[in-house]
This record gives C-alpha cells, structure tokens and sequence, in this order.
C-alpha cells in the first residue's frame, strides 16, 4: 500500500465554503479511483491541514496524481490557495489492530506498565 501525506497551510482568504466545495469535490473523485482506498484530514496544531490519503499501488497513486481534475486542483493549491505544501510518499510496510496484533506482553512489560499508572496516579 502506498500513503500520500500532504501538509498544507490554507491562506486566510481561501479558509471558505469554495475551499470546502473543493475538497469535497476531490474527495469524491478520489473514492471513485481504483486503488483508492481512504482518505483522513486532520487540522494540526501549527494551522496546517495534514491529509493523509491510502491507494494500493504505486500505480493507482500515480492515476490520481495524473487525473485532469486533480491536476487542476494542483495547479490551483500552487498558485493561490496554498502559503506552503509538503508532499510525502510512504510505502506502508506493516500495518495492523490490536485484535491481530501479535504483541504479548510479558511479566515485566505488565510491571512496567503498572509502575507507570501508579506514578502518574500519585501526582494527581
């Protein structure tokens, strides 16, 4: 699998409905891409919007990057929407939930953690 991090900072001017409408409208093509498989937007701290979206391949993430309308947006994000972008490519090697985790604790990992509640516990 294949992840795309883009960190963005929105100029205050663009901080609107037709920003909105905008993401909407790439949300809603990228979910039709083959490939494509989620999508997370989140706002950091630092007022940069961190999106964070999944495809399957290498290849399906290069479609979308070459569909004419993400293109668009792109070259729209570059001009006026955006002070600054980063664009980071990840190749997802190992993912997984605590119910397929295969983490066992041992006797001193328990400890451990006990040890932990209690010190925090006792500056409460």
């Amino acid at each position: 699998m294949y992840v795309a991090l883009f960190w963005g900072k929105v100029k205050p001017e663009w901080q609107n409905d037709e920003y909105a409408t905008i993401g909407a409208r790439m949300f809603e093509r990228a979910c039709a891409m083959p490939g494509f498989v989620a999508l997370h937007k989140l706002a950091v701290p630092d007022g940069r919007e961190l999106a964070i979206a999944y495809f399957e391949t290498e290849e399906h993430m290069r479609a979308w990057y070459d569909d004419p309308e993400h293109r668009a947006v792109e070259a729209l994000g570059h001009r006026e929407i955006l002070d600054d972008y980063t664009i980071e490519i990840l190749q997802l090697t190992r993912s997984y939930t605590k119910a397929t985790s295969t983490f066992a604790a041992t006797a001193e990992d328990h400890r451990a953690a006990d040890e932990l509640v209690d010190g925090l516990r006792a500056k409460a």
